[in-house]
């Protein structure tokens, strides 16, 4: 009687040194688990960070050579084109500058020559006769374009004005479309980045390497104070799922990370896991109670 008890008290104990070790083989591998997901995480945001601290730390070198290169170009055609320059040499001139459109005037603002030969001759003071230009800079003067002026075209081309005065008196006006202007406005930043990444100042969005649809602010998708705040957090974009990270950095505000896997991790966290661990008990149970079988048989 007392070898039974002694028995039960030991099979007691082995049942629960191993409910023990089951959960806590399970507590370790979910914790694993989550962990390797934050790592990713910081890991992206590391990466994103350090490309946006770059940018910042040569924003202002990035703007002035952009600026002296756009200036030299015009520069270019002051010394070069006058009133006899054939239109097929300004052509090729215009075309080696990867100029859109150049106009070059007199001292009474008289255009002696231009890309569009249909303008030589006519006043720059004419609205008619400058219009393409003004429209890039939204109303803007040409007297004012003392600095580049630019604004966003189609698909993400920029149109660039600049203004110089020419040594013999007059101005020469280029028009220049490129996308190297991302460059300074850091449009490009997030496709410089590991992962899945939003790059925003003042809650504008400046870079995205998301599919926004048409978004331009962090509020339209629907990031909140609080979930910048927080070590990580859960945005839908299209129906995709993302778990991101944020951190403000030189006044910009950087999120990165990757597409939430649904049917992966979460499914083995929140399922696989639990279900293995369930029948490694129930096995280990059969085995421990045959044991114990075995042994009482052994007794009697």
């Amino acid at each position: 009687m007392n070898n039974s008890k002694t028995v039960k008290k030991s099979v007691a104990v082995i049942i629960a040194v191993v409910i023990a070790v089951v959960m806590a083989a399970t507590s370790v591998i979910c914790v694993a688990l989550t962990s390797n997901q934050s790592t990713g995480n910081t890991r992206y945001l590391k990466d994103a960070k350090s490309v946006v601290t770059e940018f910042v730390n040569n924003e202002a070198y990035n703007e002035y050579a952009y600026s002296d290169g756009l200036f030299a170009k015009a520069n270019i055609v002051s010394e070069c084109v006058n009133e006899l320059t054939t239109p097929e040499a300004g052509e090729t001139i215009s075309k080696s500058l990867g100029l859109n459109n150049f106009i070059v005037t007199d001292p009474d603002g008289n255009i002696i020559n231009a890309t569009e030969q249909e303008k030589v001759g006519k006043s720059i003071y004419d609205f008619d006769n400058t219009k393409d230009f003004k429209t890039v800079l939204k109303g803007i003067t040409y007297k004012t374009t003392s600095e580049p002026k630019a604004v966003e075209g189609e698909s993400g081309v920029y149109n660039v004005m600049a203004c110089v005065t020419r040594s013999v008196g007059g101005i020469v006006i280029i028009d220049i479309d490129t996308d190297t202007y991302t460059a300074v406005t850091g449009e490009k930043l997030a496709d410089e980045c590991k992962g899945d990444t939003i790059i925003a100042k003042d809650g504008k969005i400046v870079s995205s390497s998301f599919d926004l649809d048409g978004a331009n602010e962090l509020s339209s998708l629907g990031v909140t104070d609080s979930m910048l705040k927080a070590k990580d957090f859960t945005l839908t974009v299209n129906d995709n799922k993302y778990t991101l990270s944020a951190e403000n950095v030189e006044g910009y505000t950087v999120i990165s990370g990757t597409v939430k896997e649904d049917s992966g991790f979460n499914y083995i966290y929140g399922a696989v896991v639990p279900a293995i661990a369930f029948a490694v008990m129930i096995v280990l149970a059969i085995v421990v109670f045959s044991a114990v079988s075995k042994v009482k048989e052994e007794i009697k």
